[in-house]
């Protein structure tokens, strides 16, 4: 048997060790999955009103933890604060009102071409599900993968980041004491994802993948799945046949997204909100401002009333109230942070502010000062040739920044991606909005909206690199599977007794 390793758990601003905690081994990871899958029935036998209360009733005992998770997460994810609130309101407002979900998996009468309403589409859990969170939410994401296999009825293997897992730990810790009905058919993985990631992929046992990474990472996992569906084939009848069953995979990946601001708003107010949307937690949210598309009549005014904003926001002590932005989560994102400001800067790029760092030389207290960058609108369209910046996320507190001609020549710009998440507009002219809603590409389209929204009704996803399968979309749905179910027995019982 492999012998489990021990993970130190470091503060992310003072590198103080928070804990040491054990972590799975190929046999401890393997043993779970196969005690959720002999108990995922006691998760089966209740409804989904049932299941939804239990949940609901979860949230109360997460506010009462409120302090001790906030602890927890500005710690080891190094988020400050004031925005711990707001990781730990997503999934205990989620989970508290998970009914609304409801609508989406309840079974349905259709009625035929010919009127008749034989036939009923029912909701099926998947399976077995196994789920991968990333680093920059400690608590909602992973919480959030757990919640909705639960609340539709499957057992489910959460692997947070281990660079935090110890906010999951407690609120599953909490769980068990709380003697969830079904706790048996839930766990959490400690393992480095790599090999974790192999071990779900091969198992038989696990029937969905859900994974929130970037799109690089996606696109590897289904690399080194299909590398094991062909180990899998078996030539004795004389055609490859592939022994291993298809999963079902939900990929929620990367957003580049962009922010057009229009010349018919409020330049302050909208540079405020800006600011927020795209330096939040360091600017480490897939969902953030990345490119920001301004008309070219108000660009300079917007430029210093952006730049204004973004010299507001403090960076420091994430214990500390006052503070807006906390350390980055690891030395590598600080070093694709330099990476893409010196590419920029071959590119004649402008750095209006920022383009500095706070570098402790360890692995914790690591910060990079927001910042802005001008891409020239020329270097935009074509994404072979368009500075790194532009064409890739920059997970971190840099953000592009270019002007567009008009409305037409904004949306060709925010179009020119290979990724699809959100896209924010800031204009006043309902005619030109109802042209944004309509040619964005983008999964999610927000019309002069505050930033950051986040609730149950907020549908996650996105096109293109962004994710997989496209579109907007709610957990649960993507959890079950139709089944269609035709029943004549009211009209036909006599003619087949």
């Amino acid at each position: 048997m492999s012998k489990s390793q021990e993970l130190e758990i470091k503060n992310k601003y003072t590198g103080e060790i928070i804990d040491r905690i054990p972590s799975d081994t190929p046999e401890t990871l393997q043993s779970k999955i196969k005690t959720i899958h002999r108990n995922q029935d006691k998760i089966k036998e209740m409804d989904f009103h049932e299941r939804a209360k239990i949940l609901s009733k979860f949230a109360t005992r997460l506010r009462f933890k409120k302090k001790e998770l906030k602890d927890l997460i500005v710690a080891e994810g190094g988020l400050p604060i004031k925005y711990s609130d707001w990781e730990i309101a997503i999934v205990s407002n989620g989970f508290k009102f998970c009914e609304w979900y409801y609508q989406f998996i309840e079974e349905k009468t259709l009625t035929s071409i010919e009127g008749e309403d034989f036939v009923k589409i029912r909701h099926i859990p998947q399976g077995l599900a196994a789920c991968v969170a990333p680093r920059n939410t400690p608590l909602s994401l992973p919480l959030y993968q757990l919640g909705a296999n639960y609340l539709v009825g499957n057992g489910a293997i959460v692997k947070p980041s281990t660079a935090c897992p110890l906010t999951m730990l407690e609120a599953y810790n909490m769980m068990e004491d709380a003697e969830v009905p079904g706790i048996d058919a839930l766990n959490i993985a400690i393992a480095p994802g790599r090999w974790a990631v192999d071990e779900f992929i091969k198992n038989d046992l696990i029937k969905v993948f859900l994974s929130i990474s970037s799109s690089h990472t996606a696109k590897d996992i289904l690399v080194s799945y299909a590398k094991m569906l062909k180990k899998s084939v078996d030539k004795s009848m004389g055609v490859p046949m592939y022994t291993m069953p298809f999963k079902k995979f939900v990929f929620e990946c990367a957003g580049n997204d962009a922010g057009i601001i229009m010349d018919d708003v409020n330049l302050e107010q909208v540079a405020k909100w800006n600011a927020d949307a795209s330096y939040t937690n360091s600017g480490q949210q897939c969902f953030s401002m990345k490119r920001i598309i301004v008309h070219k009549d108000i660009y300079d005014d917007y430029i210093e009333c952006l730049v204004n904003e973004m010299e507001k926001l403090k960076y420091g002590d994430p214990t500390d109230p006052t503070v807006d932005i906390g350390p980055l989560g690891s030395r590598k994102i600080l070093m694709m942070m330099e990476v893409m400001v010196a590419d920029a800067k071959k590119y004649d790029a402008k750095i209006y502010t920022g383009g500095e760092k706070v570098d402790t030389g360890e692995d914790y207290g690591l910060f990079y000062k927001p910042t802005l960058v001008e891409i020239k609108p020329e270097l935009c369209e074509d994404l072979s040739k368009a500075p790194f910046l532009w064409r890739e996320e920059a997970f971190g507190p840099v953000r592009s920044v270019t002007k567009a001609d008009d409305m037409d020549d904004a949306i060709r710009l925010a179009n020119a991606s290979n990724y699809g998440m959100r896209a924010a507009v800031y204009c006043a002219d309902l005619d030109k909005n109802e042209e944004f809603k309509r040619r964005l590409e983008a999964a999610n389209i927000y019309i002069n909206a505050k930033p950051m929204l986040t609730d149950i009704t907020v549908a996650l996803g996105g096109i293109k690199d962004s994710a997989y399968p496209p579109g907007a979309k709610y957990y649960p749905q993507e959890l079950v599977y139709q089944k269609y179910l035709n029943d004549q027995t009211p009209v036909n019982l006599d003619k087949i007794k």
